[in-house]
């Protein structure tokens, strides 16, 4: 007679074999098996798994209900993810990405040197790297608007505690720098906040207790220093200039400030542009904006923290760059009026 298999076995048996076909469809699973592009995609070093299955998930590679994350944890990818350049295309098989991925099949990828120098805004960082080929221009362009994701935010929250708002102006460190043309505009800021992190913050531990402004106001000064000192004697000269005027509540009227509220601002300010309505207008609104104007270097931001002792309130530009300063408003009328008789006429 023979022995009747226990319901419990077959049981297992049938959840055995359906876990299987669950893996097995998961792992044969692409986000379009008639698309057959090949899309270039960066993985940083130390990525995580969730932010290469986002990655992908955002340049169709794989379908937003992927079982990516969890097939890279049960098969041991998660923990062995090779940083790199990456071939992918959205007719991969998930087990095909994953293997790549393990195995650390990228690509050649070349790097190129790229220099922003002191004063440059982030639009402007952006242009840089579009004249340099490097794809995600655009998307750098927007961390003027929405730069702190939460990953920097955790990674660099000593620094983001000060920002009141979400740009990363003013904390791109300006320096020379090589990068991937594929590399994406989150990796670029890394970079440059770390650098940021190397140069400025040693100077600010120390020099905080120097001054009654905190970091994000101390750059959003030295932003506006950095772009009217052409001179580099006069850095802490044109701060003094401002410390003077905040002291009296009497308004910056940076006309660099002017500039960056403009859309398309002009070489020269225009009387007329001096009454655009936004927060960055110094002219109409008294106190520092409400935030940095372009990415500052190290000097112009020392030269916030310890300005010159002066009693000027003014300044006006000589054809050379250089500035005649004056304390009275008839002195300063006086020096515009000599600089417009050296300018030659066009």
């Amino acid at each position: 007679m023979k022995s009747k298999i226990p319901a419990w076995i077959l049981s297992a048996v049938g959840i055995g074999f359906l876990i299987s076909l669950f893996f097995v469809a998961s792992l044969l699973q692409s986000a379009n098996p008639f698309d057959h592009q090949e899309l270039i995609i960066n993985v940083p070093k130390g990525a995580s798994t969730y932010r290469v299955e986002n990655r992908l998930e955002d340049v169709g590679v794989l379908r937003p209900d992927s079982s990516f994350a969890f097939m890279a944890r049960v098969l041991g990818v998660s923990k062995n993810i090779k940083a790199g350049r990456y071939l992918f295309s959205p007719s991969n098989t998930l087990l095909t990405i994953l293997i790549k991925l393990k195995s650390g099949q990228t690509i050649p990828q070349e790097q190129i040197k790229v220099t922003f120098p002191e004063g440059t805004s982030i639009y402007k960082m952006g242009e840089i790297l579009k004249k340099n080929k490097v794809s995600d221009y655009k998307k750098f362009q927007s961390l003027v608007s929405e730069g702190i994701t939460e990953p920097l935010r955790e990674k660099y929250w000593g620094i983001f505690k000060y920002i009141p708002s979400e740009s990363l102006e003013g904390y791109l460190y300006p320096d020379t720098y090589w990068f991937y043309k594929s590399a994406d505009a989150h990796d670029m800021a890394d970079i440059m906040l770390k650098r940021f992190v190397e140069v400025v913050m040693p100077f600010w531990k120390k020099a905080q207790n120097d001054t009654k402004y905190n970091l994000h106001e101390i750059l959003t000064l030295a932003s506006i220093i950095e772009k009217e000192a052409k001179v580099a004697s006069e850095r802490a000269i044109i701060s003094s200039v401002y410390h003077n005027r905040l002291k009296i509540g009497m308004a910056l009227g940076a006309d660099p400030t002017i500039k960056y509220a403009l859309d398309n601002p002009t070489k020269k300010v225009y009387t007329h542009q001096l009454e655009v309505d936004s927060p960055y207008n110094t002219y109409r609104r008294r106190g520092l904006p409400p935030g940095p104007i372009c990415n500052p270097g190290i000097e112009s931001i020392k030269a916030a923290v310890y300005p010159a002792k002066t009693n000027y309130f003014y300044f006006v530009a000589k054809e050379d760059g250089s500035h005649i300063f004056s304390r009275t408003l008839s002195e300063h009328q006086k020096a515009r009026g000599k600089v417009k008789k050296l300018t030659p006429t066009q």
